[in-house]
């Protein structure tokens, strides 16, 4: 299988979406910065994941950052700004946010649940 490597650039807008994503902000939050809808932040970072062939907002922010879509450091002078205790609390509700798994069973003819 072969796996594109050429990527198509980023839109301003889109740019500054994967940026707040970056620095730990939801979706909420980006809408709340750029002045704009929760759909219009999500389909922006759409766009980002499949110009950038991205499975995940991670994989997405590392890939703009290595071809320079992004500047690396933009976010590290954004981080770097903000108190200690601003930081913490960046980091401790990262950590919060939980991984979810749904596990459906089909056929479950004993009734169990």
């Amino acid at each position: 299988m072969h796996i594109a490597t050429n990527f198509r650039k980023l839109a301003p807008r889109q740019a500054e979406a994967l940026t707040h994503r970056a620095r730990g902000l939801s979706n909420k939050e980006t809408a709340e910065a750029m002045q704009c809808s929760v759909a219009n932040v999500t389909n922006l970072l759409a766009e980002c994941f499949y110009k950038l062939h991205a499975r995940n907002s991670t994989e997405a922010v590392a890939k703009a950052v290595k071809h320079g879509f992004i500047q690396f450091a933009l976010i590290a002078s954004v981080l770097s700004g903000i108190g200690t205790d601003a930081q913490e609390q960046l980091r401790t509700r990262i950590q919060r946010r939980p991984t979810i798994r749904t596990i459906r069973i089909h056929n479950n003819r004993e009734g169990i649940v």
